[in-house]
């Protein structure tokens, strides 16, 4: 890397940076590179003035060592400069150009006003040249004709009005989209990038950069977390607003979980990291909303299509108009009237401003897709465990067959489960450690066969735990003797895990599951949202699947599914026209959430399900999706209404150029004013009506 010595003492050194262009200094990782020399005593590097204050013991050995790490230091210790900040601030300086060139207009020579005119409309031709060569016409097409006609008429004053509002008006326009796009981003960014940590029995202050796993974090009040971690010690109030949306901070105590972003109010904490970085959920909700603005909804593509299709009428409308009345005034005046401005600005906006409401509320929307289709979505299709049921399941009884004991089946099951995130097996390890069954690590690999169930090997015996398909199907294990015990349980609800010992059926495990308690409720406000048809998916039997359709009054449910069985259910309604959303947790849901027009995760659900989905509900329950229904639904009807208003507005305005009742400069004046105000007012916050869905009867 180039750079200059700009002062120098005996026991201190000055360098300059020549960074390349648009590009700023990683501070933190600038001043760990040098701090780690031997022989350096203090660094300090200012990204404002790209200096970089070194103090030293003066030795000549670590001044080379200074001068050849600064000369060898790779880029990848600078970073490119946000581009879309670049970009505002240039559209910032073109508008201040513009309006000076206007104000001194006055006392230019008139000889030098063309010269500042073109000059100050330059942008707005190369624009409109660009669009050219590529064989099209949009609105920079436009404002470049209609500059050029006042040209060509020596109308120098309103070719640079009509430059300087073009420019301010581009200007305001990005502030705005600007605004919008960063408000999501900086609702979870962290404050501190410094923090505590305690390290043998001594807290240091490191750069949150430095933080590894298990360290141990300490955090006072007022301070940001900087890590998803276990609390260990402590009691605090932490504000988990950045990420659940919700106001009220929440109690945290040893054993409860912690997330970076999120504020501690009052108390302090030791905290043990699990994921640091860009593994915490706050980097990668980050992440996903950086990714989604290229998820455009279909909307907007339209809009955007729709925007650029008009333009040729307006050239076509300008030009009979000069035909007829000879008067370029009133030809271009509607030039400078167009519809595009405004709809290519409000639509996006209002897409991102609910994308906004519903990171409040504790929703994140992975695109700006998502929220068109969770408002279009005629069918609602519903994973029943850990979904519609508690994600909770208990071990209810557990039934030996063929001679085996019930404390080797539970213990053993116990082993092998443990490896695997899943509820079922979540719930046979606790039972396993309420009876007080000590499982030792004697197994071999646990094979993991998705949506059937696990086989493995211990004290080498095969064992098979999983789903009467994968026991009697995939392994031909014969339980026609254990059929009347087995179908008692499945008549009362249960739901059976099958466990098999040397290709013989050594016992079931009853499996009890309840209703979430607000499933009920959920399912009616569906219904007063518009969803035509709900549908339960679920590997259990058909007995508990239908004991639970029944109680929550769903018509239609498939029982005994694979992953691939949920998958084509989901294909099949796509091909029949329905707009489909998906809502699941497990491993098995994850490829229909996937296929779904749009896919949503519960908060407790697997990784890869998180991954998959479209929408994933951060700490919300299924009342998230009813509240997130609605914001999507009021930005299709708030998008509508601005289509409204963008066409009765404008079509106003070119018939009043046309009448000749207002200058292109008034025209140019009222139209960009009209499309900020409208695209202003899609930034106003969602209401979310509780009464409106709470006091309701279905009939």
């Amino acid at each position: 890397m180039n750079y200059r010595i700009i002062h120098e003492l005996p026991q201190r050194i000055r360098i300059c940076l020549n960074l390349p262009k648009r590009h700023t200094s990683d501070n933190s990782r600038i001043e760990r590179l040098f701090s780690a020399i031997e022989g350096v005593k203090l660094v300090s590097f200012n990204y404002r003035t790209m200096s970089l204050l070194v103090s030293y013991n003066g030795n000549d050995n670590v001044r080379d060592v200074l001068l050849k790490t600064t000369k060898e230091m790779p880029l990848t210790f600078v970073k490119k400069e946000n581009f879309k900040q670049v970009m505002l601030e240039q559209k910032k300086k073109a508008a201040m150009v513009a309006g000076i060139l206007l104000l001194a207009r006055s006392i230019i020579p008139l000889p030098l006003r063309l010269f500042f005119t073109l000059y100050g409309a330059m942008p707005v031709f190369k624009k409109g040249l660009r669009v050219v060569r590529n064989r099209r016409l949009n609105v920079d097409t436009l404002d470049a004709t209609a500059i050029s006609i006042s040209l060509v008429r020596r109308d120098y004053l309103t070719a640079s009005l009509i430059t300087f509002f073009l420019k301010v008006g581009d200007y305001l326009e990005e502030r705005i989209r600007q605004k919008s796009r960063d408000s999501l981003s900086k609702m979870f960014q962290r404050r501190d990038e410094w923090a505590w940590i305690k390290r043998n029995g001594w807290e240091m202050r490191v750069h949150i950069k430095d933080i590894a796993v298990s360290d141990l974090v300490v955090v006072r009040t007022g301070s940001s977390i900087p890590v998803d971690g276990i609390v260990v010690e402590g009691v605090a109030l932490v504000n988990q607003s950045s990420i659940t949306g919700e106001p009220l901070s929440v109690p945290k105590k040893a054993g409860l979980m912690v997330y970076a972003g999120t504020v501690l109010e009052e108390g302090s904490l030791i905290i043990k990291a699990v994921k640091i970085g860009d593994e915490t959920r706050v980097s990668k909700i980050v992440k996903v909303i950086d990714e989604s603005e290229g998820l455009k909804a279909d909307v907007q593509n339209y809009a955007e299509r729709l925007a650029n299709r008009i333009v040729p009428y307006s050239f076509l409308l300008s030009g009979l108009i000069y035909l007829f009345t000879s008067n370029p005034l009133k030809a271009v005046s509607v030039l400078l009237v167009d519809y595009s401005c405004a709809i290519k600005l409000s639509t996006p906006l209002t897409i991102m401003s609910a994308m906004i409401a519903a990171s409040r509320r504790g929703v994140l929307i992975k695109g700006g897709r998502f929220v068109e289709k969770l408002a279009q979505a005629n069918i609602f299709v519903f994973d029943k465990t850990g979904t519609l049921t508690e994600a909770k399941p208990k071990v209810f009884d557990l039934l030996p067959f063929n001679g085996f004991d019930r404390e080797y089946i539970l213990k053993n099951v116990a082993c092998v489960e443990e490896h695997f995130p899943h509820p079922v097996a979540t719930a046979v390890v606790k039972k396993a450690e309420e009876e007080g069954l000590i499982h030792e690590e004697n197994h071999a690999e646990v094979e993991y066969v998705l949506a059937h169930g696990i086989a493995s090997r211990i004290e080498g015996k095969r064992i098979l735990v999983g789903s009467k398909h994968f026991i009697c199907e995939d392994n031909r294990v014969n339980v026609e003797c254990e059929e009347p015990a087995i179908k008692d349980f499945m008549d009362r609800g249960y739901s059976i895990l099958y466990v098999a010992v040397e290709n013989k059926l050594a016992g079931i495990i009853a499996i009890e599951d309840h209703l979430r308690k607000d499933s009920q409720k959920f399912l009616n406000m569906l219904k007063v949202l518009g969803v035509q048809q709900i549908i339960m998916l679920t590997g259990d039997n058909d007995t508990t699947a239908r004991n639970v359709a029944n109680r929550l009054g769903i018509e239609e449910y498939h029982a005994q599914l694979l992953p691939e069985g949920k998958t084509e259910i989901i294909k099949n309604l796509k091909g029949k026209g329905y707009v489909v959303a998906m809502v699941g947790d497990g491993i098995n849901d994850s490829p229909a959430i996937s296929y779904a027009d749009v896919g949503i995760s519960m908060k407790h659900g697997a990784d890869i399900a998180k991954e998959a989905c479209d929408i994933l509900l951060l700490d919300r329950g299924l009342d998230g999706i009813i509240e997130v229904r609605e914001i999507a639904q009021n930005a299709m009807f708030r998008i509508k209404k601005n289509f409204r208003y963008i066409m009765g507005i404008n079509t106003t305005l070119i018939g009043l150029g046309m009448g000749g009742m207002i200058s292109p400069v008034f025209s140019s004046l009222i139209h960009n004013a009209t499309t900020l105000i409208v695209s202003a007012g899609t930034l106003k916050p969602y209401k979310y009506d509780v009464n409106k869905l709470t006091n309701f009867k279905l009939h």
